[in-house]
């Protein structure tokens, strides 16, 4: 259509390869050494494994098209890469989950803690509140004991005695020290009867009646053949009554003289004779004697040997057995006399005769346990004496009569119960 224009296009070009210095002879142009534009550049594809060659071999690549080539290169993933991934995310997930729990479990623990020191705190507190009303307390008994001491008639004039803070410090560890020893002089007494008991079947009947003229003046009669037990509690009240006489005077001893005037001094001497016969043995005993250990005590053991022998008739000598339960009855005895003296003042002692009106505050009914209908109505006969200590008593062991709740309730009512 246009071939004036194609004529002078062939006829340029035709001029531009003479002057470049070459042509064929059919007239093409050679252009061996021609470069591509720089404006014009070759985009290479790769080949499509599927459909062989890919269908744009070589195109000439845009500034739009370069672009969403880079966005697509890095939008685009493989499974393993995106497994990977995943495998990170979670991970992660389950560190947080962890750091989480851990977080929780810190905030529990510091709550508690905190709620820990304000109870520590509040217990703070009130030990404080505590210790201000004992400092408080312990100022009033302070003041208190100064205005006994300087009120006691046994008082050394204006001069404190160098002994007295020590007897007043050692007097609870006496008490404790009494109570123990009553409790051992009951049961060594009562071991002491058993082992007379024993003995009197070989004594034949003399003993028995001899016993039973002792209980005459308590209305007892006691049968060894019938009733073993209870003579063995009527021969416990013999023999306590034979210990314990005339307990309240110096060294067991009637219208006996003290030689320490000084009542500390004598609280002391008395105690550290506890302390030196308290481990006595009967093996020591066998091999020196009780006079080696104590002279007083030596008489002592003794005077009460002589008056149960004469209390019951025994004309026999005694076995070694019933000897050894002799002595360790008259020790107790002893130690809880010298224990009685330790303290001023003395610990006095608690009898009960027959007739009087049974007290459960002072008093401990030894044959309740058989009569659970009855009601001790008066103290026939005192097994074991008691003591007070202080603003307590130890009860004394009893025997009473007895009347049936029924009489109790006639008596009440002002009427006489028939006999």
């Amino acid at each position: 259509l246009h071939a004036k224009t194609t004529a002078k296009s062939n006829a340029r070009k035709r001029h531009e390869s003479a002057e470049n210095g070459g042509d064929d002879e059919d007239g093409s142009v050679s252009c061996t050494k021609c470069r591509p534009h720089s404006r014009e550049k070759i985009s290479v594809v790769p080949l499509d494994n599927n459909n062989g060659v890919n269908k744009h071999s070589f195109s000439m690549a845009s500034p739009n098209g370069i672009f969403k080539s880079i966005f697509h290169s890095l939008t685009r993933k493989s499974p393993k890469s995106t497994d990977v991934f995943t495998s990170r995310e979670e991970q992660w997930r389950i560190a947080v989950a962890e750091l989480t729990h851990k977080l929780i479990q810190a905030t529990r623990k510091r709550d508690e803690a905190l709620l820990e020191a304000s109870r520590l705190k509040h217990s703070m507190a009130e030990l404080e509140k505590k210790l201000d009303k004992l400092e408080v307390d312990c100022h009033n008994l302070k003041s208190g004991l100064g205005e006994c001491n300087s009120n006691s008639p046994y008082r050394m004039g204006k001069a404190h005695h160098p002994h007295q803070d020590r007897v007043i410090r050692a007097n609870e560890k006496v008490i404790q020290q009494f109570l123990i020893s009553v409790s051992e002089a009951r049961s060594s007494i009562r071991l002491l009867s058993r082992s007379l008991s024993m003995q009197l079947r070989h004594m034949g009947s003399k003993v028995c009646e001899r016993i039973s003229l002792l209980l005459q003046p308590y209305d007892i009669k006691v049968s060894h053949s019938k009733n073993p037990k209870s003579l063995l509690l009527y021969l416990e009240a013999l023999l306590s009554n034979a210990f314990f006489e005339d307990f309240e005077s110096v060294g067991f001893r009637k219208n006996a003289v003290n030689h320490i005037l000084n009542p500390i001094d004598r609280c002391e001497a008395n105690y550290g004779s506890f302390n030196n016969l308290q481990g006595l043995t009967w093996e020591e005993v066998l091999n020196k004697g009780t006079r080696y250990f104590s002279e007083e005590f030596s008489k002592f053991c003794d005077r009460k040997m002589s008056e149960i022998v004469a209390m019951l008739g025994w004309t026999r000598a005694w076995p070694e057995p019933l000897l050894q339960a002799f002595f360790v009855a008259s020790k107790s005895v002893w130690l809880v006399h010298l224990l009685a003296n330790s303290v001023h003042p003395g610990l006095p002692i608690l009898r009960v005769d027959k007739g009087v009106r049974f007290d459960s505050l002072y008093m401990e009914d030894m044959g309740g346990e058989r009569a659970m209908k009855l009601v001790p109505s008066m103290v026939r006969i005192m097994i074991t004496p008691g003591f007070y200590v202080y603003g307590n008593v130890i009860k004394c062991k009893v025997i009473c009569r007895y009347h049936n709740n029924l009489d109790t309730s006639l008596i009440n009512k002002g009427l006489t119960p028939s006999p």
